[in-house]
């Protein structure tokens, strides 16, 4: 078993495809006014347009991105010109190694380098 998709469901497409294209510096590989998908390595982190009404309020689920050491200064303050907010700072705490950030459309992640 494998991870295979990991997807926030968004309000508006258009600000989020944004928000992760600039912060992953990828273009999506699929796009639509419904569905938009980015590729990383074997996962894809897919938006999902919520146009069913469903009362949605940020998002249940925290994907996990890892990166270098030597990179996650430059991601973190990347994802907050972008407008994301740290939740939670645990690079000092070498149980966590990351920072929990939301973006201004309420979906939190992880940046880490807790590396295996």
């Amino acid at each position: 078993m494998k991870i295979r998709t990991v997807y926030f469901k968004v309000l508006e497409m258009t600000p989020a495809v944004a928000f992760w294209q600039a912060l992953l510096q990828l273009p999506p590989v699929k796009q639509s006014s419904h569905w938009s998908e980015f590729k990383l390595g074997e996962v894809r982190l897919g938006l999902l347009l919520n146009d069913f009404d469903e009362s949605v309020s940020g998002a249940a689920c925290v994907p996990v991105l890892e990166c270098a050491d030597s990179e996650i200064g430059a991601l973190i303050e990347r994802a907050k010109s972008l407008g994301a907010m740290v939740v939670v700072d645990g690079l000092d705490n070498p149980k966590m190694k990351s920072v929990v950030l939301a973006t201004s459309f309420g979906s939190e992640f992880e940046l880490c380098c807790c590396h295996d």
